[in-house]
C-alpha cells in the first residue's frame, strides 16, 4: 500500500505540473498572437464580415418556415458584436475552419459543404454558447459573440484535460512535448484537435485498461493480452463510447476500431506480426548479438496457450467477434447519423420545409445515388463528395506544383512519424523474437548493460510513469500511424499534417526517447516494471566469482617460478594496454552518441517552437496555415 500511495502522490504531482504547463503554454500563444496580430495586415479581411441567417430576412416569402426557426429568438442578431470579444478572439482565431465551425455551431448545416465538418464540436459550442448569453452579466453579447467565447473555452480546456490523459497512459516527458507541439496555435483557436485528442486519449487509457493497471495495483503489469475478461470488456466499452464522440468530433474516429481488434486478439496479432519479422530479417544479414540467441520457450511458443479448452475457443470464435461488431458499431455510429441526417435534407424533400431554400445547384444531388451518372456514388455518401467535390480531396490530386510550399511545410511532422516508424520496425526486424510478451520480461535478465546501452529506448520518466518504446504494445499504434502517414501523403491536402497528426501519442513518445537522462538497464514487458533485483543479484555473484578467481590465482602465483612470473607481468601490461585502449574507444563511442543526441534534441526543439512562433503570426492574419 506504500508504494501504491507513493505512486498516486507522484502521479498528481505530475498533473499538476502538466495543468500548470499547459495552461502557461495557451497564454503564451495567446498573448503572441495578440502581439503579432496588431503588427501585420491579413491577407485575408473577411473576419470582420459580419454573417447573416438566409432565415433573417422574414419578408422573402419564397422561405418556408416552422414556428422554431421563425420565432424572433431565433433569428440571429449581429449588430451587437462586442468590441472585447473581437480583440481578444475573433480577430485572432477565428480563421479558415474556425469559421465553419462557428456558422454550423450558430445557424446549423445551411449547406451541403458543411458537412465535412461533423457536429460534436459546434453542438458543444451551440450549447456552452446559450448558457453563456443566459448569464445576465454577459447578457449584453451577442449570441454569435458567445459561440466564439464557448468555441475558445472548450478547445482551450479540452487541450488542457487531453494532456492529463495522455500523462496517464505515457511518458511525462512527452506530455510535456505535447504542450508546446508545433501545431500550438490550433490547439488555441476554434478548432477541433483538442476535444478530439481528449476523445482519443482517454479511449486509448481505457483500451490499455485505465487504472487497473496504471496504478499499478498488485504488481499488474501492463497489457491487454493479460486483461481479465470482464475488465477487458467494461474497458474497451468505456473505450468505444469515447472514440464514438471521437468520431462525431472527425470522421477519422472510426479507425480507432483496430484498437478494440486488437485488445481481443493481441496475442494472435503479436505472434503474426513476429513471423512476418522474422521472416524480414531472414531475408537480409544482420550483424549478430547477443539478443539474437533465441531461447527454446521463444521458437517453440504457441500461437494459443496451451490450456486451450472449449472456453478459450467459444471466446475468440464466439464471443469475441460479438463485442467487436458491438463495441465497432457505437464508434461508427455518429459518422452514419451523421450520413443519414444529409441524406434526409438534400435527397429526401418529403418531411424539409426548408426544401426549397437549400436546394442550388444540380438538382438531384449525384451523392445521392440516383441522379449519379458518373458511377462514384453508387450509394448515398455525402463526406465523400463533399470532401471531394469542394476541397478537391482525392488521390495524388494535391501534387501540383503550385502546393510544393505546403509539402514543405509538412515534411518535419512526416519526417517524424516515419522516423518513429522505421525505428521501431527496425529493432524488431534485428531482433524480432523480441516481439513476445510471455517470454518478453525472464528474456529480458539476460540481457547485458553494453548490449541495452545501444538502444534507442524512451526510458524512465519521471518516477512512477517509466515507458519503454521498443515494446510490443506499441503495435497498434505503429500501425495506426502507418496507415495514416500513406493515407494523408497520399489522399489530403498535406499542410494539414502538423496539426492532425498530434493526435497519435507516438509522435510525442519517439520525440521524448531523445531527452531522457536514463535508458533501462533491461526493457521490461510493463512499463513501470524493472528487473532490478535480479540485476544485483547478478552483480553480487559476479562479485563473489571474481573474488574466488582472485584468490586461486594469487596462490597459483605463488608455486609458480620467476619465469612465469615475468610471462604474467607481460601479459597483465597487455591486458591493461588492451583496457586502455577499449576505454578509449568507448568514451569516444560515448562522446559520438551525446553529440548526436544533443543535435536531435535542439532540432526537435527548433522545430517545435518555429511552427509555433511562425504558425502564430501566419494564422492570426489569415494567411495559408491551415
Amino acid at each position: 500500500m506504500k508504494i501504491l500511495n507513493n505512486n498516486i502522490i507522484k502521479y498528481k504531482k505530475q498533473r499538476n505540473t502538466i495543468i500548470k504547463v499547459a495552461i502557461i503554454c495557451k497564454l503564451i500563444i495567446w498573448i503572441y498572437c495578440l502581439i503579432v496580430s496588431q503588427q501585420l495586415e491579413n491577407f485575408d479581411s473577411s473576419t470582420s464580415i459580419n454573417a447573416l441567417s438566409p432565415l433573417k430576412e422574414p419578408n422573402d416569402s419564397s422561405l418556408i418556415l416552422n414556428d422554431e426557426k421563425s420565432s424572433i429568438s431565433n433569428l440571429k442578431d449581429h449588430s451587437n458584436t462586442s468590441p472585447i470579444v473581437n480583440f481578444l478572439i475573433k480577430r485572432i482565431f477565428v480563421k479558415w475552419d474556425s469559421i465553419y465551425f462557428i456558422r454550423i455551431a450558430e445557424f446549423g448545416y445551411e449547406h451541403e459543404q458543411n458537412h465535412a465538418f461533423f457536429p460534436l464540436f459546434p453542438l458543444l459550442m451551440n450549447i456552452v454558447g446559450k448558457a453563456l448569453n443566459s448569464f445576465s452579466f454577459i447578457h449584453s453579447l451577442s449570441f454569435s459573440d458567445c459561440i466564439i467565447v464557448s468555441g475558445f473555452i472548450i478547445s482551450n480546456l479540452s487541450f488542457v484535460l487531453s494532456a492529463v490523459q495522455l500523462l496517464n497512459e505515457f511518458a511525462f516527458t512527452a506530455t510535456l512535448l505535447y504542450c508546446i507541439n508545433p501545431a500550438g496555435v490550433f490547439t488555441t483557436a476554434v478548432y477541433t484537435e483538442n476535444l478530439f485528442n481528449l476523445m482519443i486519449f482517454s479511449g486509448l487509457v481505457q483500451v490499455f485498461g485505465g487504472d487497473y493497471y496504471l496504478l499499478e495495483m498488485n504488481g499488474r503489469e501492463l497489457g491487454t493480452h493479460s486483461m481479465p475478461l470482464s475488465r477487458k470488456i467494461w474497458c474497451t466499452t468505456l473505450a468505444s463510447l469515447f472514440f464514438s464522440l471521437a468520431t462525431a468530433t472527425r470522421s477519422n474516429g472510426i479507425l480507432m476500431c483496430g484498437f478494440i481488434i486488437y485488445t481481443y486478439y493481441s496475442s494472435y496479432i503479436t505472434h503474426m506480426a513476429r513471423l512476418i519479422l522474422r521472416f524480414l530479417h531472414s531475408t537480409k544479414t544482420y550483424k549478430k548479438t547477443y539478443l539474437l540467441k533465441p531461447s527454446n520457450s521463444m521458437d517453440k511458443l504457441p500461437l494459443v496457450n496451451s490450456a486451450f479448452d472449449n472456453s478459450t475457443l467459444s471466446k475468440d470464435l464466439l464471443l469475441y467477434p460479438l463485442l467487436i461488431i458491438i463495441q465497432s458499431l457505437i464508434i461508427i455510429l455518429p459518422y452514419i447519423i451523421f450520413q443519414y441526417y444529409g441524406y434526409s435534407r438534400f435527397c429526401n424533400n418529403n418531411n424539409n420545409n426548408n426544401f426549397e431554400l437549400i436546394k442550388n445547384g444540380d438538382w438531384p444531388r449525384p451523392w445521392c445515388g440516383s441522379g449519379d451518372t458518373s458511377g462514384l456514388f453508387k450509394y448515398p455518401n455525402l463526406y465523400g463528395f463533399v470532401q471531394n467535390h469542394y476541397w478537391n480531396q482525392g488521390f495524388f490530386n494535391y501534387y501540383t506544383v503550385s502546393q510544393i510550399p505546403n509539402f514543405l511545410f509538412a515534411t518535419p511532422m512526416v519526417l517524424l512519424s516515419v522516423g518513429s516508424i522505421l525505428s521501431y520496425l527496425r529493432y524488431f526486424i534485428n531482433q524480432p523474437n523480441q516481439m513476445i510478451y510471455s517470454t518478453f520480461k525472464s528474456r529480458s535478465k539476460n540481457i547485458t548493460i553494453d548490449t541495452t546501452s545501444q538502444l534507442a529506448s524512451i526510458g524512465h520518466t519521471s518516477d512512477t510513469f517509466s515507458v519503454v518504446y521498443y515494446s510490443p504494445h506499441l503495435l497498434p499504434f505503429i500501425v495506426y500511424l502507418s496507415f495514416l502517414t500513406i493515407f494523408s501523403v497520399t489522399f489530403m491536402h498535406v499542410q494539414v499534417i502538423t496539426r492532425f497528426f498530434i493526435h497519435s501519442p507516438l509522435i510525442f513518445w519517439f520525440c521524448a526517447k531523445f531527452f531522457m537522462n536514463k535508458i533501462p538497464e533491461v526493457p521490461t514487458s510493463s512499463p513501470r516494471m524493472s528487473d532490478s533485483s535480479s540485476n544485483n543479484n547478478d552483480n553480487n555473484n559476479n562479485k563473489n566469482n571474481n573474488n574466488n578467481n582472485n584468490n586461486n590465482n594469487n596462490n597459483n602465483n605463488n608455486n609458480n617460478n620467476n619465469n612465469n612470473n615475468n610471462n604474467n607481468n607481460n601479459n597483465s601490461n597487455n591486458n591493461n594496454n588492451n583496457t586502455g585502449i577499449k576505454k578509449k574507444e568507448e568514451s569516444k563511442l560515448t562522446s559520438k552518441s551525446c553529440k548526436k543526441e544533443r543535435v536531435e534534441r535542439i532540432l526537435i526543439l527548433s522545430y517545435f517552437i518555429l511552427y509555433n512562433v511562425l504558425g502564430s503570426v501566419l494564422f492570426t492574419n489569415f494567411y495559408p496555415w491551415t
